[in-house]
Order: C-alpha cells, then sequence, then structure tokens
C-alpha cells in the first residue's frame, strides 16, 4: 500500500506541471487579448501630418498670367543650365513686361512656388508623430508582396481595394509595409484585415510584382511585430489627400469601399432593402464610369458615324460591349490570377497583355473595315452612278459586311476587363464572396450596357443626320456613306494602332501609376497652378 500510495503521489506531482503549462498558456492568450483590445484604433486619416497654411497666389490668377510666369520659369532652368531659348525671345520679353504691368513680383512668386511644392510634398509624404514608436491597431486591405510558398511574408497595407493596381497608388503616407516573417497563412490580393505593431516612420519603395514586370510603389510606414487582430471593420481613408486624385479615381475608390461592404453584407443575409441599394449603385456606377475614359467610346463613336445604322444595332453593339468586358473580367480573375498564382506564387497586378491583344484586334478589324471601305470606294468610281440611281449592289453588300463585323469589334473593344468589375471579383475571389461579386458585376454590366448601347445609337443618329444635312440626292448620299465609310474606317484603325504602340512603349502598371511620384510632385513647370494642379 505504501509503495501504491507513492506511485500515485509521483503520478499527481508528475501531472503539475502540464496544468501549470496550461494555465499559463492561457494567462499569456489572455493577456495578448487585453493588450489588443487596450491598443488604439488608428484610422488612415491619423497617419496624414497635419501642415502649416501656405497662401498660393496661383490659385485666382488667370490662365494668360500662369502660362506667362511658365513661359519664364522655363527660361529661367534652361539659362541655369547654361542653354539659351533665342527662339522666344520675343515671346518672353513680352511675358515679363505683362507680369511687371500688372504689379506681380516674379521673384517672390517663384519663392512662394518652391514653398508650395514643399508643403505639396509634405501632405503626401510626410508622417504624424502622433502614434510613432507606439503599439497600435489599423485597418486596411493586403496588397502581398512577398510569398513563401502559399504564406505571405511581406505585404503593403491600404485603404482602399484596387490600390496601386487598378488605381493609381494612394500617397505614400497612406501605405504601410508590413513584415511577417512566420508567414500569413491563404491570404488573398485585397483581403481585409485589422493588424497590430509598432507604428514606425520608414520611407522606403517596395518592389510589387506585376505581370509584364515590377514596380516600386513608395511608403512612409512601416509596422514591426506585426500581429493579426481580427476582421477588419469600416474603412475610410483620408480625404485630405484624395483631391489630388483625378475625378474618376476619386470615385472609383470610394465606390470601391462602398462595394466591398455591400458585398460582405450580402453574404450575412443582410436585409433586402440593403442589397438592392448595392446593386443600384453597382448599376449607376458601370453607367457613369463607362463614360470615364478608355472602354473604346472613341472606337464606337468612328465605327457608327462612318458605318451608320439602326437602332439595333447600337443597342446590340453596346450590350455586347458591356457583357464582354464584364465576362472577361470573370475570366481573368479566375484564370490568369490562378495561374499566375501557381507559377510565380505572387497575384498578378496588371493585364498590359490583354490590353496589347485588344488593341493589336483593333488595330486588324480596322484594317479590314478600311480595305473594304476602299474596295467600296473603287467600285463605287467605276461606275456611273448618274445612271444608277439605285447605288451599287457591291457598296451594299459592303455594308452588310460592316454590319456582320461589329459583332468582332464589340469583342476586340470589350476584352480588356473593365476596372471596376476585375476589383470587384478579386475582392470576391480573396474573401469567398464569389456569388456577391458576380451578382454585383452584373448589375455593373446593366449599367454599362445603357451608357454604351445610348453613345452607340448617338453616334448612328449623327451619322443619319449629317447624311441628311449633305446629300439631296442619291448620287450625294452614295458619295457621303463611301466617304464617311472610309473615314470611320480609318480612324478604327488609327485608334487601335496608336493605343498597342503607346501601350507597347510604356512599362507595365500603367494603370497603377502613382500620381504622387516624386517625379510628378516636382516636376517644374506645371505647379504654377491652383493647390489640384492645373
Amino acid at each position: 500500500m505504501m509503495g501504491g500510495n507513492a506511485t500515485a503521489e509521483n503520478q499527481t506531482r508528475s501531472t503539475l506541471p502540464s496544468w501549470h503549462s496550461l494555465w499559463a498558456a492561457v494567462a499569456i492568450v489572455l493577456v495578448t487579448a487585453t493588450k489588443s483590445l487596450s491598443l488604439p484604433l488608428v484610422t488612415w486619416e491619423d497617419l496624414v501630418p497635419s501642415t502649416e497654411p501656405y497662401d498660393d497666389p496661383f490659385a485666382a490668377m488667370p490662365a494668360a498670367q500662369l502660362e506667362d510666369l511658365r513661359l519664364i520659369l522655363q527660361s529661367e532652368m534652361l539659362s541655369k543650365r547654361g542653354e539659351a531659348d533665342t527662339a522666344r525671345t520675343e515671346a518672353l520679353t513680352s511675358a515679363r513686361s505683362r507680369i511687371e504691368a500688372a504689379g506681380l513680383d516674379i521673384e517672390a512668386l517663384f519663392a512662394q512656388r518652391e514653398l508650395i511644392m514643399a508643403r505639396r510634398m509634405e501632405a503626401v509624404t510626410g508622417v504624424s508623430a502622433t502614434h510613432l514608436e507606439q503599439q497600435v491597431m489599423i485597418d486596411g486591405y493586403i496588397l502581398p508582396l512577398t510569398m513563401d510558398g502559399r504564406n505571405v511574408t511581406s505585404f503593403l497595407l491600404v485603404p482602399w481595394v484596387g490600390a496601386c493596381i487598378h488605381t493609381p497608388a494612394p500617397p505614400a503616407n497612406q501605405i504601410i509595409y508590413a513584415s511577417m516573417p512566420e508567414g500569413l497563412e491563404d491570404v488573398s490580393l485585397f483581403q481585409p484585415m485589422r493588424i497590430s505593431g509598432q507604428l514606425k516612420h520608414h520611407p522606403a519603395e517596395h518592389d510589387l510584382f506585376l505581370v509584364d514586370g515590377r514596380r516600386d510603389v513608395p511608403a512612409s510606414y512601416a509596422l514591426e511585430s506585426v500581429t493579426v487582430v481580427g476582421t477588419a471593420g469600416e474603412m475610410s481613408f483620408a480625404p485630405t489627400v484624395t483631391p489630388d486624385l483625378p475625378l474618376f479615381v476619386r470615385i472609383q475608390a470610394h465606390v470601391a469601399n462602398v462595394f466591398t461592404g455591400a458585398m460582405t453584407d450580402m453574404k450575412a443575409g443582410a436585409s433586402t432593402k440593403s442589397a438592392l441599394f448595392a446593386l443600384l449603385i453597382a448599376f449607376l456606377y458601370g453607367a457613369v464610369h463607362t463614360l470615364g475614359p478608355g472602354h473604346g467610346k472613341a472606337v464606337v463613336i468612328s465605327y457608327f458615324v462612318g458605318s451608320g445604322g439602326n437602332l439595333r444595332r447600337g443597342i446590340m453593339m453596346g450590350t455586347q460591349i458591356a457583357i464582354t468586358h464584364v465576362l472577361s473580367a470573370i475570366v481573368v480573375v479566375f484564370l490568369l490570377d490562378f495561374t499566375v498564382r501557381q507559377a510565380t506564387g505572387n497575384a498578378p497586378s496588371d493585364y498590359r497583355l490583354i490590353r496589347l491583344a485588344s488593341y493589336a484586334a483593333i488595330s486588324v478589324i480596322g484594317a479590314v473595315m478600311l480595305w473594304r471601305a476602299g474596295a467600296a470606294l473603287l467600285e463605287y468610281r467605276r461606275h456611273d452612278h448618274h445612271h444608277h440611281s439605285g447605288g451599287c449592289a457591291s457598296c451594299a453588300a459592303a455594308a452588310k459586311k460592316a454590319e456582320t463585323g461589329s459583332g468582332w469589334l464589340a469583342a476586340a473593344i470589350g476584352v480588356v476587363p473593365c476596372t471596376g468589375a476585375l476589383m470587384v471579383m478579386l475582392y470576391g475571389l480573396a474573401n469567398d464572396l464569389i456569388g456577391p461579386a458576380i451578382v454585383m458585376v452584373t448589375a455593373i454590366s446593366f449599367g454599362m450596357a445603357l451608357s454604351m448601347a445610348a453613345i452607340g445609337v448617338a453616334a448612328i443618329w449623327s451619322h443619319n443626320w449629317a447624311a441628311a444635312r449633305s446629300a439631296s440626292s442619291a448620287t450625294q448620299q452614295m458619295r457621303f456613306a463611301v466617304g464617311a465609310r472610309v473615314a470611320g474606317a480609318a480612324v478604327v484603325f488609327l485608334i487601335g494602332a496608336t493605343m498597342f504602340f503607346l501601350t507597347l512603349s510604356q512599362p507595365a502598371a500603367v494603370l497603377g501609376e502613382s500620381p504622387y511620384d516624386t517625379a510628378e510632385i516636382q516636376s517644374q513647370t506645371n505647379h504654377i497652378s491652383s493647390p489640384e494642379g492645373q
């Protein structure tokens, strides 16, 4: 019995260390959780430094005076480099005379310009000292930089979906670099996350992988001793710096945050009213976004102004372009994103090759249209239209071929993914919201279809109006139709060829170029302007 009791006592004692270890582990978890809860939640607006106000004499200055000052400044810059602008000596003398006659001090204005440039630079690259060297929490979207297998070992934290990729990079003080050598598992592009760490002022440029190359993204902040706290809450970026972004980019950045919140609510089973409101926003976004840069509007207008058509053709082509835009976004996100990740371990962030293929296709289609229009022109000249009021059969046949070719042109235009649809699909793929993402993208496509169809119909009506105004007989009508077809085909070809060679000559990430790069902020003669830049 004595031996049995001793054995039991020894077993009891042997279990004590394991209980102590368990309680110690629980205590560490509780302390860590309590510490995280006590950390301040920093917003993106908190990261923007407060800058001293300054006088901007250029804000209300007439455009003519601004142009005179630019001329004088350019001349002074050339003179400092030992170069003389002799070709514009007379214009320079006149500019100085006009500025002095207006009672303006040129040297004082140029000194103020240097101050304005410095303050603008500080606004987008400077940091706020309020939370530096402190443990903080912040919400943001993950933009992976380096991977170890499927684990993200370093990333940029950005304030909106699409930043640095489908919209220009935010200012440097709206980007945080974070390194986690142990790696984050199963983190996707633009996944929302709440992280904590020690906030540091660490200005640096970080290498961002792109499908067609790489580019450097500047960041003013860094987080050390990073830990994941949980899921991000509602986010907003600093409005004090976004006015420097183009209008459509600002709208896109705001709407992207609205979309991501709406998709999360849809998955969580939010009210029908909220879901319908989100779909309405997506529809309106598609309609308005189409009116911004890109989307092949110039090609559509050139095509229909040249070839004419009817209401059905305009609506059909607009709808085809919109549907192709959105389908390409879905296909690109699922196929290209998956392929690049598997091959390189990184996420694609530029689709330059697709744009090149699209522009090449538009050039080829334009060349075919031009060849057919030229053949129709030669056939027209061979016929005696003064004796054949009904027009030549080859002209009618060529017109019919032009109608069938509109579908190929719509496909060539639409194959470039819609930026808004790409952002929605990327976010949906990253956060297991594929269903809501496809619903949102469908709403975007309806809005795009409405705008593109309206543009096509307007171009057709313009063609018909011009034909009625310039042609009073069948012969004149035929001459106008053939001439308009040649001109329209030539413009389509030139647009495709020009865009192809411009894209080919530029580095990757044209859509992601930051307006806050140092070279841009310090561009010498373009900053005699208002605070937004002119």
